[in-house]
This record gives C-alpha cells, structure tokens and sequence, in this order.
C-alpha cells in the first residue's frame, strides 16, 4: 500500500473514529438528559394525581364534618332506625362530590346509606355487598376505633377513598358515626386522564402483589410517602405512591402510566445530530485530502524518489534540495541532510576505530586467539596477533592454519570440550591449562575466553597469558609463607610467655607497694610525733630540719606508690565505650581548678560540643591529667591561657591541650611519657612523674596516640587522637 492510500486511510479512519466517538458521546450526554427531564416530568405529574386524590380526601373531610355536626344537631336517639332525610340530599352529595354516604350508631347498626352518581348528577342504589362491605366496616370502626379519620379502603372489590367522623359529644346517647366515601373506579380514572393527560392505574396491595420491578430502595421511599419513577418498557415511563387505610399502611399502589414523547423525542434529535455529523465529516474528509494530496503527498514522493536513488548508488555523501517552504517537508529534509552528515561522520570513525582495534589487537602484550565455533570453522584459529605468535614460536600466518587442538597438551584436549560448552552459553570462563611450543616445550598459561558474534556467526575470544613465573613465584611464596607461619607460631609463644611476665610484674608491684606502704606509714607517723609542738621544742633545730625532710621524703614515696597503684589498675580495669562529651568534661576539670585557686588570672577557652565514643571514667581520668598538666606548668605565667580543641583536615579528630606556660626543651621529648620521668625541677613543680605515662596508656587503650610540641617559655601542646588512624597526621 503506498503511502497516499495510507493517509487516505488514515484520515477517513480518524474521522470516522472521531464520528462514532462524537455519536457515542452525544448519545449518552443527550438520552441522560432526556431520561432525567422525562423522569422529573413523570414525578411532576404523578405529585399532581396524588395532589388532586389528597384535594379529594380534604373535600370529604369537610364533608363530614358538616354531616357530623348536623346529625349532633338533630339529636338522633342511639336506635333511631330512620334519620332524617334531608341531611342526604342529592344537593348535599353533589356540592360535596360524594359517591355514597352513611350513617350508623355507636353500637354498630348501619342506619342509612346513601349513593350518587357524580358524573350525571342523580342518586344511586348502593348495591348489597358494597352495603354489607361498608357496615362491616363500620361496625368495625365503631368497636375498635380507627387510627386516621380518612383513607382508602377495599369496598367489595372497588377502592373507596372514605372519611369518618363521630358526632360531637354533646349527648352520648345520641351519639353516630357519620362516612361519606368517594370510589376509584374507572369513571374517575377517566376522569384523572382528562384533567391531566395521564393514565392511572391502582392496584390493591393485599390482594394481589404489583406488576412493578421497583427496587426495594423504591419500596423504601414509597414507605416513606416519597414518588418513585421508573421504566416501565421502551414505550411507557410510570410514577408511583401509596395510598394508605384507616390503620394508616399502604393498601393502594397507584401507578402513573405516561408514553416516554420526551425520550422518542431525544432518539430522533440524536440521529438528526448525527447525519449532521456525517455530512459535515464526508465534507472535512474530502478538503483534507485534496489538501494533503497536492501539499504533502507529491513533495513526499519527490523526497523519497531521491533518497531511493542515494540508496541505490550507496552515496551517502549526497544530499537532498531543500524547498523554499519552511515547512515540516523541509524540515524532514534537512534533518535526513543531517542524518546523512552524521553518518557519514560515523562512518569515518568507524574505520579510525577499526584501524585502532587492529592495532591494539596487533601490539596487545597478551596472546589474542579468536577460534571458530561453527561448520567447518569449529576449532580453527581464524585470527591472532603477534604475541600469540610469539609465545607459541610460530608465526601469525602459521598459527591462522593450525587447530586450537594442535597447541592444546593432552591433558588440555580432555577439558577444552567443557571450557567451549561453557562459552557457548554465554558465560566467560577463566582457567588455567598449558600450551605446547612449535618445539615442544609445554608451558602454563592463564586463559580468558567468552563468546563473540561476528557478522552473524559465533566465535571464540580468548586471552592468554604465560604464567610460568607466576608458577614459579607462587612456590616460592609459599616456602616462605611456611616459614612465616612457624615464626608467627614463635612470635605467639613469645608474646604468651611476655603477658605472664607482665601480669607478674604487676602483680610484683602491687605486692611490694602494699608492703612498702606499712613502714613509709609508720615512718610519716613518727616524724609527725616528733614535730609536734611539745616534741620539736626540746629538739634541736637541725634534728628538725631532718625529720622534716624524713617526712617530705615518705610523702613523696606514698603518693608514688599511690600513682603506681592507680598505673597498674588501668591496665586491669575494664573498658567499657558510651559517648562522652569531652566539652563538658573540661568545662567541669577547669572550674573546679578556678575554683581551687581564684586568685590566679586565668583565661580557658574550650570548642564546644567536641564528642566521641570511649570509655568515660578513662577519658575523665586522662582529661584531668593533662589541664592539671597545663594549670600547674602555666602557674608562673601572668595571663595564662589553657585551650582545648580540635585540628580539622584530619581522618580522625585530632584533639590538643595548650597552654602558654613553661614548656620544654624538644630534646626531651622521648622522656616525656616515661614513668616517673620529670623535666622540671621537682622544687619548682611538683608531681610523681606518672600522670602522663597514665594519660598515654588510657590513649593507647582507645587504640589512639599521643605527642606534644614545646618551646621553652612558651608553652607546650599536647595532641592526641582516640580511635585508629587512616593516616598518620603531623605534629604542628
């Protein structure tokens, strides 16, 4: 099919789609709107018959009404057989419109009873059954009272829209019950059609069920005094109501017949729409062709003449004439003008990049061997560049007419079937095989192999790689890895026999810092006896001065001994990590120190927040020890400052303590985490010499480390991390 049929069938089936959419839509929009006008119509006109039935009742009321209150005037006695006559006139039955009209006692006996005939004007016999109907409703009535003093009741067989009243209670003797009723029958149905156009129906509910399909929500609402409408068949709608008996339930449906004109109507409006539609849609059809043909069509076929002739002479360096229209045609042109640059350009990087692939392939390091895996080519190297050559020691154009199975050992030749099933489903294998020499010499090699398809057929990619030092290396290191593993085995026994040393060490020197603390006790107690006053005034003054240093001396070995004792129980504490806000504890170190001595002049400042994660009593313990560091060696310095922050730029925090005090020769760096090792004079600062031996072994629990920089007279900065490092950061 050439392309101006296709259009052509395109646009005619574009517009008949857009026909049926139009007529569809239409049809829905237009048939709801015509079945709600038609059921809003029906409703409206079955409201007017009820309301004409509901006049009537209200008529009748007033009607008895008066007959009520006549017969209280004319003081009937209770067993009067014959009342007066001319309460019953046929005046009084026209006037009121009444089809019958009686009397009865209080006791139940029916005393007159009498019928009219509406439509001609004279009075009528009521017939026996209606007769015994009606007193046996009355009687009824007058033993059991009624609920309403109006409805519709089944008079034998003929409904009868009755209203009741007893006579005014003036005299109960004299008491009646007066009715007067008006039938529905068909004379009055009739007599509906005429005043409002519609056919009425009524049908006793307890003699036989409606021929209705009302839904039980319509039953719902006729219960509840609500019109229902619904479709009866194609031709007729119906409204409904019910009508209710002196007990005040539905005993009547009466139903509304109506033809459906509105909805006819709405059929014929939609089929002249839609003959409109088609006129109007054969008319669009045939301009958009004739414009499409002669504006698009032609110009279509030009550009496809010519590009079917580049095709034919394989000339992709042609290009098409571009019109004067600026138009979608020529843009079509100048985008296939591009296409054809584009592809063009392509072409030429196309063959840069197989000049490229067939150089890397050439001076590729490793072995490149493609093999055949179809008909007659299954096996066959069909290429291979020059290292395959050379690591085989044949030539390219030898190894080209040589099998895969030739270079293949023996033992190759039994896996190659598994390692080529294994290509052929897609997968890259990796193995290790050997290859035999063109002298025969055989050698391992690492191989890389997947599937390729070239032109439509499959092949064999495969990598090779001479792995004959690795072999060689991979001995050689596991001679040495063995001889590794009989030294970590060394190295393990060693570090056992170093951890029982150690623990009696501690044990050692807990146990001789229990037993030295005794005599230095004994020995603090005596110099205190004798350098009492009473003592000291009878001793000489030298002999004081000894004892004092006795005394100074025993000090001092008891708080070293107290600071071995608290060195040896970091190492045996346990460790316990939670979060610990470092800020918090130097605000709480640095207050207390203030604190202690307000008299000195001492700025602090502390980086807020600075948090990590260790054990707390640990970094209390070492954060203590390094401020009381900086407070006591910044003693003598007017203006001290003590800082606590953190280095940025850093893979870990890198936190420090400065100060601006004393600081100390770098030279003794090494000495600075020793135990019981002092720079300072112990005249000028006192201390055991254990605080920052204690400060490094908590650090170096928390897997971090320490270092300081100093320069004597202005001050010293500790750093330190607490977690392991990436990398190691330099000291500032």
């Amino acid at each position: 099919m050439t392309l101006s049929k296709r259009t052509i069938l395109i646009v005619v089936s574009t517009f008949i789609a857009l026909l049926f959419i139009l007529a569809v839509t239409s049809d829905v929009i237009l048939l709801s709107s015509y079945a709600t006008q038609e059921k809003q119509g029906i409703e409206t006109h079955t409201k007017h018959v009820r309301n004409q039935i509901i006049d009537k009742l209200e008529l009748l009321d007033l009607a008895v009404a008066d007959l009520a209150e006549n017969l209280s005037a004319t003081a009937l006695p209770r067993r009067l057989t014959t009342p007066p006559q001319n309460l019953l006139t046929e005046q009084y039955m026209r006037t009121h419109r009444i089809d019958v009209a009686a009397v009865c006692s209080t006791d139940g006996h029916l005393t007159t009873v009498k019928g009219f005939d509406c439509e001609k004007g004279i009075s009528t016999t009521v017939p026996a059954p209606q007769q015994q109907a009606l007193t046996e409703l009355l009687s009824h009535i007058a033993r059991e009272g009624t609920i309403k003093n109006h409805g519709i009741v089944n008079l034998a067989g003929t409904p009868l829209m009755i209203s009741i009243r007893n006579s005014p209670e003036n005299n109960t003797d004299s008491q009646v019950i007066a009715a007067v009723g008006w039938f529905i029958d068909r004379t009055e149905m009739d007599r509906i059609f005429r005043a409002t156009g519609s056919t009425v129906l009524i049908t006793d509910l307890n003699s036989q069920p409606p021929a209705t399909t009302l839904r039980p929500a319509d039953e719902l609402n006729l219960k509840s005094g609500k019109i229902v409408s619904s479709v009866v068949d194609k031709d007729h709608v119906s409204g409904y109501f019910y009508l209710s008996n002196l007990a005040d339930q539905p005993s009547y449906l009466v139903q509304v017949v109506e033809k459906r004109m509105l909805y006819e109507q709405g059929k014929a409006t939609i089929a002249y729409i839609i003959i409109a539609l088609l006129l109007a849609c054969a008319v669009v059809c045939c301009v958009m062709l004739v414009f499409i043909r002669g504006t698009v069509l032609k110009r279509l076929a030009s550009l496809s003449d010519k590009v079917t002739q580049m095709t034919a002479l394989q000339d992709i360096s042609a290009r098409l004439p571009l019109s004067h229209h600026q138009d979608e045609l020529n843009s079509l042109a100048v985008s296939i003008n591009t296409m054809l640059d584009a592809l063009e350009a392509a072409e030429k990087r196309v063959r840069e990049s197989e000049a490229r692939y067939r150089l890397l392939f050439e001076r590729a390091p490793d072995a490149i061997i493609i093999i055949g895996m179809e008909g007659d080519q299954a096996g066959r190297i069909i290429a291979a560049n020059q290292a395959a050559a050379y690591q085989h020691g044949y030539t390219v154009n030898e190894l080209c007419s040589m099998s895969i199975h030739e270079l293949n050992t023996d033992e190759t030749n039994k896996v190659a079937p598994g390692i080529f099933g294994r290509v052929a489903k897609g997968e890259w294998v990796q193995a290790e095989i050997w290859h035999q020499k063109k002298d025969g010499t055989q050698f391992p090699i690492e191989i890389h192999a997947g599937l390729i398809t070239i032109e439509g057929r499959s092949y064999t990619l495969g990598f090779d790689r001479d792995i004959t030092l690795r072999k060689m290396t991979e001995e050689t290191d596991h001679m040495y890895l063995e001889q590794i593993r009989q030294l970590n085995a060394e190295l393990s026994r060693q570090a056992f026999d170093l951890s029982a040393a150690n623990s009696e060490l501690e044990a050692f020197n807990y146990s001789v810092s229990h037993d030295m603390r005794g005599p230095l006790t004994r020995i603090s107690g005596y110099c205190q006896l004798l350098l009492e006053e009473d003592s000291s005034a009878t001793l000489d003054i030298q002999l004081v001065t000894y004892i004092n240093r006795i005394y100074e001396a025993s000090s001092h070995l008891n708080d070293m001994i107290d600071a071995m004792l608290r060195l040896a129980q970091l190492t045996r504490s346990d460790f316990y990590s939670v979060p610990v806000n470092l800020s918090l504890i130097a605000e709480t170190i640095l207050r207390d120190l203030v604190s202690a001595e307000p008299d000195r002049t001492v700025e602090y400042r502390i980086e807020p927040d600075l948090s990590t994660e260790g054990d707390q009593r640990l970094l209390e313990i070492m954060m203590t020890n390094l401020l009381n560091n900086a407070w006591k060696y910044s003693a003598h310095t007017h203006d001290a400052i003590l800082e606590f922050g953190t280095i940025p730029s850093h893979s870990v925090p890198v936190y420090y303590v400065k100060d601006n005090g004393t600081g100390f020769d770098m030279q003794d760096a090494s000495k600075l985490f020793r135990v019981f090792s002092r720079l300072h004079d112990s005249n000028q600062f006192n201390g055991t010499g254990i605080g920052l031996a204690t400060v490094q072994r908590i650090i170096l629990r928390h897997g971090g480390r320490i270092w300081a920089e100093s320069e004597v007279g202005r001050g010293t900065t500790f750093f330190f991390t607490l977690q392991p490092e990436t990398d190691s950061p330099t000291a500032l």
